[in-house]
């Protein structure tokens, strides 16, 4: 799988473009970023965009839906059932743990509730890899402020499912909030206490004082 990185959007935005390289089929990962920065990657591979994966409904990760699907209007777009946006009729909604073709490769949805009710992540199994949308930075986790959020179920996909994949996995989350935009599962661990906590408890510790730091 070939995956191509672009920062914009609303606030450093991590925008990606994926792409299997025998079938030229291609999905687009959270529309935040204008259409233009992708369009000349999509144009020179011959790329065939099927597939656009929302990883939740928050403004800012769908910013430039529209747009993408004016270009590629039979791109399926693909989500979480309780997604929390009007959508079109283009919707796909996947279940926890479902498989998401794109070409000769595949990614596998993880449902991960706690930032959004309907963050869902896209886990590359075989070269590692995982989308983790607002979930998990670059050094620590998504915050808990908006309506439709919750720590105990943040706590949970965090420590129940993103930290039980193997270590080596690469993180690549929804916005450019750390020192690099991608980091291993491993490396984050050891980097931030968001990620070493032996409790709910401790965790809401962390978050409280990383809340009250900004």
């Amino acid at each position: 799988m070939k995956i191509k990185s672009i920062q914009g959007g609303f606030d450093k935005n991590l925008s990606y473009l994926l792409w299997c390289k025998t079938t030229k089929i291609a999905a687009i990962i959270d529309p935040a970023v204008e259409t233009t920065y992708f369009e000349e990657i999509i144009n020179k591979n011959n790329l065939i965009i099927k597939k656009i994966l929302i990883t939740h409904t928050h403004h800012d990760h769908v910013l430039h839906l529209d747009s993408y699907l004016y270009l590629y209007p039979n791109a399926e777009i693909v989500c979480h059932p309780n997604h929390m946006s009007q959508l079109n009729n283009q919707v796909k909604v996947v279940d926890d743990y479902e498989i998401i073709p794109i070409g000769e490769e595949s990614l596998v949805v993880i449902h991960t509730p706690g930032h959004y009710i309907d963050s869902i992540c896209f886990w590359d199994q075989i070269n590692k890899s995982i989308f983790t949308g607002d979930t998990m930075f670059v050094g620590r986790t998504g915050r808990v402020k908006s309506n439709h959020s919750n720590i105990k179920d943040l706590y949970n996909s965090v420590y129940q499912k993103l930290l039980k994949l193997p270590e080596n996995t690469m993180i690549y989350p929804g916005h450019h909030y750390g020192f690099t935009k991608s980091i291993s599962i491993k490396d984050n661990i050891q980097l931030s206490k968001f990620f070493s906590c032996k409790s709910l408890k401790e965790f809401k510790v962390v978050m409280e004082k990383f809340e009250s730091s900004r």
